[in-house]
């Protein structure tokens, strides 16, 4: 289970802070004598920069609340701390979140007797949200004051929030005052057994620890385990209940998937969807970088490098997981989730790699492509069209080797005859789907291959892709640059009914190949010699008469490989004419 090794990883590779403490911006601070007297004015924190106007990132006590009020011990929102709210604030429920802060610190006092809590205490038994102006920093602006800011305290020199203070009986207070320990007339918290350790514990009713860097979910984070309404509830048990997990649990994987979300180094956006990678002991080993933006020289390494014997075992010591996330509103979605071994990783991206390896639309440079230009081959528009199963499937292929489905292929074929075209992405995606379903044997499709490994309708859809490519090159021969070409009219046809479509297409070639004969006799006859000798793989001159999805396919490789030798053919002859003219 994908929690029980977010679980292991928070145990064994994070440094945790205390029960219920997480990092923070906090932007100002309030000095305060031991006898709760105010030294000074407020203190700001952090600067005017990007990563530090909202202040400075300490780790001090949190609790997950949406639109209940729900205080914070010692550190929290200007408008809980202080009673100071925004322009469009209810002013009922200000003065009610300021309030619960106030009997927070009371009862955490009370049962601390922490000498520096009184401080905070008494301070704030004087405040009145009035006082702020005179509090604020000489020449600041009360206008700029935002009660959005989080605040603390800092009593006698220390920051008594921060965990580094390391002040146990406070953090002891806000573990039992979290998970409910501490209160006498609250419901006990069930009893059940914990789906990620397995043992009987007290249960978590809601997940303590939202999860952070959704795109799409709510700021205040969103829930991994929830079930808030009717129809996700059975037997009775709602929240999180119909999946119970304890405190300790619930609380360690969240804050170990809210660090592998916020590191660079584990966590790859794909549109809307988030990816993060880990593995069960620390490694230099690094998939993102051959996903994210895959470096030719790294690419050549990983492709040329055989496994040592060491990388070849499957020791579990050399486990790797991955898990791909997306938001709903205020819940998070597993969208996919794979557990397997470095050594396998490895073999697999190499594989994926070689797959891709494919000329360029001009014939000549060949190189990698990262996840999201792949993905994006599919869509016109993929800032908005694209769907989290697309990059999902293509990660768990480069990762795994699964096979990419068939509704892919579909949606492929069909941008290409809504465009008239094939780009140089969606030519290797498709060759990386019929390579993954083992249909074809497409290894030998780098480049244009006059005599591929195809039979039946494959081989005569992959020759009919040619054929167009030809037809449009002598029309280009013999008319120029045109506004539009006989693939713009004629490319969906011809790759979905050819013999319907051709018929036609071969009649008007004649036209343009008599032009040719006439006016550029050399470029007729290397045109002349490129259809005959396509049109030798298809006996009697007779085409399919309707290729499916896969064949159509097919189809698009011949296209787009006839084209680009066509185009290499070109620039080598321009550049021998140019290199004829030197010497000369």
């Amino acid at each position: 289970m994908i929690l029980t090794q977010l679980k292991e990883f928070a145990d064994t590779q994070m440094t945790l802070p205390p029960v219920m403490y997480s990092e923070q911006k906090i932007r100002w601070s309030i000095d305060l004598n031991l006898d709760g007297t105010l030294v000074g004015k407020f203190v700001p924190w952090g600067g005017d920069t990007k990563a530090n106007k909202r202040g400075e990132p300490i780790v001090v006590p949190f609790v997950g609340r949406t639109v209940g009020v729900k205080p914070k011990l010692l550190a929290d929102s200007i408008e809980y701390v202080l009673g100071v709210g925004r322009p469009d604030s209810k002013p009922e429920r200000v003065a009610d979140c300021h309030q619960q802060f106030k009997t927070l610190i009371q009862k955490c006092f009370e049962i601390t007797q922490e000498p520096m809590l009184d401080a905070v205490r008494v301070f704030l038994t004087k405040w009145h949200p009035n006082q702020l102006g005179e509090c604020l920093p000489t020449g600041f602006k009360l206008d700029k004051f935002d009660p959005s800011e989080n605040i603390t305290f800092r009593v006698d020199g220390v920051v008594i929030a921060d965990a580094r203070a390391q002040i146990k009986s406070i953090e002891q207070f806000w573990a039992d005052y979290t998970s409910g320990s501490d209160d006498a007339d609250k419901e006990p918290a069930p009893i059940m057994t914990c789906l990620i350790t397995g043992e009987m514990s007290e249960v978590a009713q809601r997940m303590p620890v939202l999860i952070k860097g959704l795109i799409g979910g709510q700021p205040s984070g969103t829930a991994l385990v929830s079930a808030n309404s009717d129809p996700f509830t059975s037997y009775g048990l709602k929240n999180s209940l119909s999946s119970p997990i304890s405190r300790d649990a619930a609380e360690k994987f969240a804050k170990a998937l809210n660090h592998l979300l916020a590191d660079d180094s584990s966590r790859l956006y794909v549109g809307s969807t988030a990816y993060v990678f880990w593995t069960r002991k620390k490694t230099d080993f690094d998939p993102i970088s051959f996903l994210k933006a895959p470096d030719p020289q790294a690419v050549k390494n990983l492709i040329e490098s055989p496994l040592s014997g060491s990388q070849v075992h499957t020791d579990t010591d050399d486990r790797f997981y991955a898990l791909s996330l997306s938001a709903s509103m205020a819940r998070s979605v597993v969208r996919d989730w794979l557990e397997t071994t470095i050594p396998n990783v490895r073999e697999h991206l190499k594989r994926w790699f070689i797959n891709q390896k494919m000329v360029d639309g001009y014939g000549i440079e060949m190189r990698s492509f990262s996840v999201y230009t792949l993905a994006a081959s599919v869509y016109r528009d993929p800032s908005k069209e694209m769907q989290p199963t697309v990059p999902t499937a293509l990660i768990r292929h480069a990762l795994s080797g699964a096979p990419l489905a068939d509704d892919l292929l579909v949606k492929l074929v069909r941008r290409n005859r809504a465009e008239q075209d094939i780009t140089y992405p969606r030519a290797v995606l498709i060759k990386l789907i019929l390579i993954s379903q083992g249909k074809l044997n497409m290894t030998d499709m780098d480049t244009l291959n006059p005599n591929p490994e195809l039979e039946g309708v494959d081989n005569a859809a992959y020759h009919c892709g040619r054929l167009l490519a030809e037809l449009e090159a002598i029309q280009r021969a013999a008319q120029g640059n045109t506004n539009a070409t006989l693939v713009d009219r004629y490319y969906g046809s011809a790759s979905s009914t050819p013999a319907k479509a051709f018929a036609p297409l071969m009649r008007g070639v004649q036209n343009h190949l008599g032009k040719l004969r006439k006016n550029s006799p050399g470029i007729y006859k290397l045109c002349d010699q490129r259809l005959e000798e396509i049109m030798l793989n298809f006996p009697e001159k007779r085409f399919p008469n309707t290729l499916k999805m896969g064949h159509q396919a097919i189809f698009s490789l011949g296209y787009y490989h006839q084209r680009a030798a066509n185009r290499a053919a070109i620039a080598q002859a321009k550049a021998d004419k140019e290199a004829a003219k030197l010497k000369a």
